[in-house]
This record gives C-alpha cells, sequence and structure tokens, in this order.
C-alpha cells in the first residue's frame, strides 16, 4: 500500500537543529529498503499561495497563512506493508520528534513522465467541510483535467487519498510516541489529494490553481518544491 507522510510543525515546536541531515539519511535508508518512493522538501508557507473560486472569481493569497495552525515542510510517498508500518515510518522518522507527521493511505497514484524542465510545485487540494461527492462528477472532472494537464506535460504525478484505512498523527515527544487516529476535529481544510505538476514559475502555478476543477470546491494550496530526493 502507498502512504502519504506530510510533515508539519507549528509556531512552539520544539527546534531540531540537524534536522534536515537525519531526515536525508532516514530517507536514503528507506530508500534501500525500495520503500521511499518520492519525496521533497517545500519552500516557506511565505512563498505559497492558496487558491479559491468562488461564484466563478478566482481569488489568489499569498502565505502565510493565518488561519495555518500546522505548516506542511515536506512530504514522502512510502510503499510499505500496511497502516502500521506506514506509522511505524512515521514514528521513526526524526521529524516526529519535533514535529508532527501525517500519514494518509492513497486511494489510487497515477505517475507520469517527467521531462525535469522547469519548476516542480505541489498543489494540495484541501477540503472545506461539508464537501461530498455522491455520484463521482467531482472525481471524474478532475480526472480529465489530469489527462489534459498530462498532455501538456505538465503532470508529474496525482493521487486522491482514501478514508480507510483512517489517517493517523505521529508525534515524540520525550522518546513516547503519541499516534492519534483521524478524522482530526482541529483539521478544518485537511488536505483530500494532490498534484505535482512543472511550470515555469510561481505565478503560472498560481494560474493553474485557478482553473483546477477542485478551486470551486475548496482552496488549492500552491507550495515550490525545493527538489526531488534522488536516493
Amino acid at each position: 500500500m502507498e502512504f502519504l507522510l506530510l510533515f508539519t510543525e507549528r509556531e512552539g515546536d520544539p527546534e531540531e537543529p540537524n534536522g534536515f541531515a537525519l531526515m536525508n539519511r532516514f530517507a536514503r535508508e528507506l530508500a534501500d529498503q525500495k520503500k521511499l518512493r518520492r519525496g521533497a522538501p517545500l519552500a516557506p508557507e511565505s512563498e505559497a499561495a492558496r487558491v479559491r473560486v468562488r461564484d466563478g472569481k478566482a481569488v489568489a493569497s499569498d502565505g502565510p497563512f493565518a488561519e495555518s495552525r500546522e505548516v506542511v515542510g515536506g512530504f514522502w510517498i512510502v510503499d510499505v506493508a500496511d497502516r502500521a508500518e506506514a506509522i511505524d515510518i512515521a514514528r521513526r522518522s526524526p521529524h516526529a520528534r519535533y514535529g508532527t507527521v501525517e500519514v494518509h493511505a492513497l486511494r489510487s497514484r497515477h505517475i507520469f513522465r517527467d521531462s525535469g524542465k522547469d519548476t516542480p510545485f505541489l498543489l494540495a487540494f484541501r477540503m472545506e467541510p461539508g464537501l461530498v461527492d455522491p455520484d463521482g462528477a467531482k472525481m471524474r472532472e478532475m480526472i480529465e483535467f489530469g489527462h489534459l494537464l498530462e498532455r501538456q506535460g505538465r503532470l508529474l504525478e496525482t493521487a486522491p487519498l482514501a478514508s480507510d484505512p483512517p489517517p493517523a498523527r505521529i508525534q515524540v515527544r520525550g522518546g513516547k510516541p503519541l499516534v492519534t487516529d483521524g478524522p482530526f476535529a482541529e483539521s478544518k481544510e485537511g488536505v483530500g489529494g494532490y498534484s505535482l505538476v512543472r511550470v515555469a514559475g510561481r505565478a503560472e502555478a498560481v494560474e493553474l490553481a485557478k482553473i483546477y476543477p477542485h478551486a470551486r470546491w475548496g482552496p488549492v494550496e500552491v507550495r515550490e518544491i525545493l527538489f526531488f530526493d534522488r536516493v
């Protein structure tokens, strides 16, 4: 099974001076075990944008976002036996000692050819309360739009998240792991899926988010990817 691990931090979390080096070492260990499929650190939230379309009008707001209690700093895609193993990886990750790791099962993951040109961005599809898709029409629209981006050579990867098995949050404090099962009541706009795209720069990424179907149903968070882990 494939899982998305989101590495988040909030104000007041302890700092780890060697966190990046420790995470890189652990990533290489997982890659050697053929469990890490993709990973990337993200540019600061201050360089991000959130896009929402209401009544046909697209509005983009620049980060940082006042409503963000937690900021996503990076992500991994891991391929493991089950949810328990994904949680164990999150627990053993150095980030769990000074931040929070969210574990989300992927419903499906679609990978496309990567030209390596232009700048990669993560588009995170955030879910507003009450959003439903009873007949699958929204999902079909997202898939059709993804095919268009694939033909344009801009889409690298996309995946919706699954609600079953449920997500989890992991922190390690004082050497003791704390695992909280989702759904999380405090998350008013949790991530419901993502796309990885390559575009000329931030402005083009924001414009792309404006025409993504999801922008009509919830915010699309635009985050630049600093680099993909080559492990």
